[in-house]
């Protein structure tokens, strides 16, 4: 987590070397994104063991980011003195003014949840050393109110001495809506923090599993209710249109630099292979404006619906140091199996599903969001190394809804209204441009069906060349 890996060195070379995140990455939805510096930003160079004292300490490590300091003096803080926390201040302010000088939307940073040892140092009137021994709420109050002046809008909060502290997140939070309007807190680890939390993350899933296992702890974190005075969204990583399609947040880790790592190793995180990831970037950017239109939204538990029905996945690795991170602790030849809810509803009736030729189903999700719009997708399906999205008949109830997100791949949609239908016009998300298919449509009173075919040709006609992404589009109904 280096300067030169987070901007590049302005040389052709960069994508191939694997640099230049904040300056090549999202140049089209980067206005609509935070840049998150990940694990270490603040922990200085070869001194990144999960025990180090700088973990917490929420000050840009010197060494990382020079230029942001304005000087030649590349060392890190010295330990064991006061760290200078104006001088790191003012780094923040030029590190987060740079990187919304790139386009992006603001930037924000991985916190571990512990209080650093070096920032409750500080000098007395003699210039001696001494302990602050701050209290929580003074810690956290003066690393709040240090990031919010130096332009930080968000934090990522992980794991640390105190993750598992659920009264301690809830204080950051409350912290926050006092000191630092605007800035967004996100949890993790402990479910119990979701109804009094702004943002609460569902946590890492591998690719190759990422739909089930991201789906079934979706399956229980939506059934929470949010508490008042708190925002109780769903952050659901690296799952575009699972966070498009159940109102949550999108946490996005893909990226368009392909191949292997620098190092020559294959990048199993995002392997070469199943969905390619590294090939699906315009999903990112359909998500990002269909949240425009329908923004992300608190649990609701008593209007969401888990279907008791599961479905499950499968996968057999060949290769572990291709297909998997290695802290998964799978090996070669493992079989890997995870089940999740066939589907997922929030605040309407769960979407109707017609198994394909070989009695196949997606996996389905649907919302409708408290401003009235609905969006519903297909997720694929995992068994023996292959993915696929089985293309089903679906029939979704959506009332007086004239504008509807559709995600994934369908034989026909059919939606049932609560008026008769004159028109539909369609639109790729990534597109400026819609257009009226409803001659393509079956139109029988207050319902439409919707040819699968018509929805994948211009649901993916924004694919940029050599992009996989799976369609997305937004459908706009008119009533007589």
């Amino acid at each position: 987590m280096t300067e030169r890996d987070v901007f590049g060195n302005g040389h052709a070379e960069d994508m191939k070397n694997g640099i230049g995140w904040a300056t090549y990455q999202y140049k089209q939805a980067r206005k609509d994104l935070y840049l998150i510096l990940d694990d270490s930003w603040d922990v200085p160079l070869k001194n990144e063991s999960a025990n180090d004292q700088w973990y917490g300490s929420l000050a840009l490590a010197r060494d990382k980011f020079p230029t942001a300091y304005g000087t030649k003096n590349t060392k890190a803080f010295p330990q064991d003195i006061p760290i200078d926390m104006n001088e790191a201040e003012r780094a923040m302010r030029q590190l987060a003014e740079k990187v919304k000088a790139l386009g992006w939307k603001g930037l924000g940073g991985w916190v571990c949840v512990q209080k650093s040892p070096m920032v409750n140092l500080a000098y007395d009137a003699e210039g001696n050393i001494y302990d602050r021994n701050l209290s929580d709420e003074e810690y956290w109050s003066e690393a709040l109110l240090r990031s919010y002046r130096a332009g930080w809008r968000y934090w990522k909060m992980d794991w640390g001495k105190d993750a598992g502290n659920p009264e301690l997140r809830r204080i950051v939070t409350d912290l926050a809506h006092k000191l630092t309007p605007n800035m967004w807190i996100e949890h993790a680890i402990l479910p119990e923090v979701i109804p009094v939390s702004d943002i609460f993350r569902s946590y890492d899933a591998f690719t190759l599993m990422a739909i089930p296992l991201t789906l079934s702890r979706l399956s229980e974190m939506l059934l929470c209710e949010t508490a008042s005075g708190y925002h109780g969204m769903i952050n659901c990583e690296d799952e575009p249109y699972i966070a498009a399609a159940l109102g949550c947040v999108l946490g996005v880790m893909r990226h368009g630099m392909i191949g292997n790592l620098p190092n020559g190793e294959p990048d199993c995180s995002f392997p070469a292979l199943h969905r390619n990831f590294k090939t699906k970037l315009t999903e990112v950017l359909r998500t990002v404006r269909w949240h425009r239109i329908a923004p992300a939204f608190g649990v609701n538990g008593k209007e969401t619906f888990v279907d008791s029905h599961k479905l499950s996945d499968h996968w057999n690795i060949v290769s572990q140091k291709q297909e998997i991170e290695a802290w998964w602790k799978y090996k070669d030849a493992d079989r890997i199996e995870v089940s999740a809810p066939a589907r997922i509803a929030r605040g309407l009736v769960a979407t109707e599903i017609t198994p394909d030729k070989n009695k196949n189903c997606p996996y389905v999700v649907a919302s409708r969001n408290p401003n009235g719009t609905i969006s519903i997708a297909t997720l694929g399906r995992t068994n023996d190394r292959q993915y696929f999205t089985p293309r089903c008949d679906i029939a979704q109830m959506i009332q007086d809804a004239d504008t509807i997100g559709l995600f994934g791949y369908y034989a026909s949609v059919k939606l049932i209204c609560c008026d008769k239908i004159k028109s539909v016009y369609m639109q790729d998300l990534a597109d400026d441009y819609a257009f009226d298919i409803t001659e393509e449509c079956r139109i029988g009173g207050n319902e439409v069906i919707i040819p699968g075919e018509i929805l994948e040709k211009i649901g993916t006609s924004r694919n940029a060349t050599n992009d996989t992404s799976e369609p997305g589009v937004v459908v706009r109904l008119e009533r007589m």
